[in-house]
């Protein structure tokens, strides 16, 4: 049932329309003054209100205004009904109010009543779509727990296998056949991938359900360049790549999450030296740029196509770019690194030139953001 409240200070005004729109499916409410629809309409759940513009005491317009700054009536759609003449200084400061749209006295039954089943419909699709967004997001936390879940779980188990498998190619020398050794540099590698894609997967459940917060504390990025280039070093000697680094003299501490910030700027070194060729160099930069610290990761790879780079920071985007020894990549790196550099209150971006190469970037801004903020959702 639409309840549908008529507003207006003469009664012979709201019988005409009342008349003119009773309906089965409609409950008509009507109210003679400005504060007597207000009380209605914060008590009611409204489809529809039908105002008056010119009242004794609070005007049309004034009420309006009173309806939008409410929570409960502020999507109420509202139909100004009035007798001013059509100048367009009134119809803009009706517009401006909230209104939806305007009907001129003497009122037209046919335009009326096709305008009030037109908004009437209007209002139960945006009803529907409420309902629909707040299961989705039911939806989307069930997901995430239960991915967040499984993930965890997950990670125990393949821990052990990996740690297994390590033992055995340390302890097995030249025990093993060509063959062998191939299928355990297989369990190894796979195993190596699939905890990575577990470890993403937690970050992404936990980002999305908004249980992710910075742990905010006073540090120098050179420190965190350091330690990532140790992450790395050992995929980059085997692909004979140099890693080499850059920081501006003085540069001042900032406050961020290290661990974070670490699992960021290592993710693109790691990429960048998946899609290097051998005998390459990769560069890491720090810079002091106006009121920011600006990171960058440069290598002498592949480049990236244009017409892909507007995906790159999507959750699971892959590029026509394929990795130069066969490594594999998750497809969320990047997605996690923009929303922890944006949740610091940075931007992360990049540029490619196919045939010469990358540049990522993330800014950290020099001004504090607030302690255990929490990681943007996901979008």
């Amino acid at each position: 049932m639409h309840k549908i409240l008529l507003v207006d200070d003469r009664p012979e005004n709201l019988y005409s329309l009342e008349s003119m729109l009773a309906e089965d499916d409609r409950i008509i409410l009507k109210a003679n003054s400005g504060e007597e629809a207000l009380k209605i309409a914060f008590s009611e759940d409204l489809s529809l209100i039908m105002l008056d513009v010119q009242m004794p005491d609070m005007d049309g317009f004034e009420v309006a205004h009173m309806l939008k700054s409410t929570k409960r009536t502020k999507k109420t759609p509202i139909i100004f009904v009035t007798a001013i003449s059509k100048e367009k200084k009134y119809m803009l400061q009706g517009l401006s109010e909230g209104a939806i749209d305007y009907l001129f006295k003497p009122l037209d039954i046919d335009i009326t009543k096709a305008k009030v089943e037109t908004l009437l419909k209007f209002y139960t699709q945006q009803k529907e779509l409420e309902i629909k967004n707040i299961e989705l997001a039911k939806l989307n936390d069930e997901k995430n727990y239960f991915l967040g879940v499984a993930s965890h779980d997950l990670r125990n188990p393949l821990g052990n296998i990996l740690t297994l498998a390590s033992f055995i190619e340390q302890e097995s020398n030249n025990n093993l056949s060509p063959e062998h050794k191939n299928y355990l540099e297989v369990i190894i590698n796979s195993g190596r991938h699939m905890l990575d894609l577990l470890n993403n997967l937690l970050d992404v459940s936990k980002i999305e359900s908004g249980s992710m917060e910075l742990q905010l504390q006073q540090g120098l990025i050179t420190d965190i360049i350091q330690q990532s280039i140790s992450e790395n070093k050992l995929a980059a000697d085997k692909k004979e790549i140099s890693l080499e680094y850059s920081i501006a003299d003085k540069l001042p501490q900032s406050s961020f999450d290290a661990m974070q910030i670490q699992q960021v700027l290592s993710n693109l070194i790691s990429n960048a030296i998946k899609y290097s060729h051998k005998g390459t160099h990769v560069e890491i930069n720090a810079d002091l740029q106006h009121d920011s610290i600006v990171v960058t990761v440069k290598d002498q790879g592949q480049g990236i196509p244009i017409a892909e780079q507007a995906n790159l920071f999507l959750p699971f985007s892959k590029t026509s770019v394929k990795s130069t020894n066969g490594e594999k990549s998750t497809g969320l790196g990047l997605t996690i690194a923009k929303k922890v550099i944006e949740a610091h209150g940075g931007s992360i971006w990049m540029t490619s030139t196919v045939g010469q190469g990358s540049s990522f970037c993330f800014s950290l801004p020099l001004e504090n953001v607030s302690a255990h903020q929490p990681v943007m959702m996901l979008k």
